[in-house]
């Protein structure tokens, strides 16, 4: 079994528009063109034709003939249920809970909690030792 590091991501470059095109694929569920792609995220053709090369290279989509599909994994219920039952733990809430200062959010506290876990997701990376 590998060894895992858990560490904060310090390349935040173009991880937005990655993220916005690897979400547009997993929204339209099917091998896709970047055209397709580029209107369900909202960006520019040009932009998913520079950036979709880089998450096919590092696994996070696949390329079917001249379209482009998300792998199944991120549409596995299965999968997410276990990142709740052991990620998203009432212990992470609770820590977060303690240490967010809500005085200035207009949010309501769920909506607070909610960025919070999607902005520290975004922030780690892990890496595995072999």
């Amino acid at each position: 079994m590998s060894e895992i590091n858990v560490r904060l991501k310090h390349n935040f470059e173009d991880s937005d528009k990655l993220f916005r095109i690897l979400f547009a694929a997993i929204k339209i569920g099917k091998p896709a063109s970047k055209r397709k792609i580029a209107d369900v995220a909202d960006i520019s053709s040009q932009l998913v034709d520079y950036h979709i090369d880089k998450l096919v290279d590092n696994g996070q989509l696949i390329k079917v003939d001249s379209m482009y599909t998300a792998q199944t994994i991120f549409s596995n219920k299965i999968i997410y249920k276990f990142l709740k039952d052991t990620v998203i733990t009432q212990e992470l809430i609770e820590k977060l809970v303690s240490g967010i200062d809500f005085s200035q959010a207009t949010a309501q506290e769920s909506q607070v909690l909610e960025e919070a876990i999607l902005t520290l997701l975004r922030l780690f990376t892990i890496e595995l030792k072999e």
